[in-house]
């Protein structure tokens, strides 16, 4: 059978949660931050990516209240290194951030638990729903 759920982040090894729930939206978040100066439009495309990205880490939790959060985290950290990317490459924002930059972490924050408590509720409904997420 192939899984097609992913596992829990509470299943995974420890390397593996600190990489998802650390990395990734750090990495992702300073990426959105330094092609800001450069263009406007592929920063918006990759707040999509993120997005998306939030809405799939629900998937990783069987409680909504940990996806939230992990949202909140998550959020706080790709909100934070957006604005560290920003100010290392610097450039025009396109007015895309606020000039009381706080608000970007309290916006990403905000989004990120909503976004994870989605993917959460999502995922208990596929499972109560008779879709298990296996296919054979």
């Amino acid at each position: 059978m192939i899984r097609l759920l992913p596992p829990f982040l509470d299943e995974r090894p420890r390397a593996v949660q600190v990489i998802l729930v650390g990395i990734v939206p750090m990495a992702f978040g300073f990426l959105c931050g330094w092609v800001l100066d450069s263009s406007g439009t592929v920063y918006l495309v990759l707040q999509v990516l993120a997005a998306i990205g939030g809405y799939l880490a629900g998937f990783d939790h069987d409680v909504t209240r940990h996806a939230f959060i992990r949202g909140i985290i998550g959020g706080l950290l790709f909100g934070g290194f957006v604005l560290i990317g920003h100010h290392v490459q610097g450039g025009d924002d396109h007015g895309l951030i606020p000039d009381q930059e706080l608000v970007l972490l309290v916006f990403t924050a905000g989004i990120g638990s909503l976004l994870g408590m989605l993917g959460a509720r999502t995922r208990t409904r596929i499972e109560l729903g008779g879709d298990s997420g296996e296919a054979t």
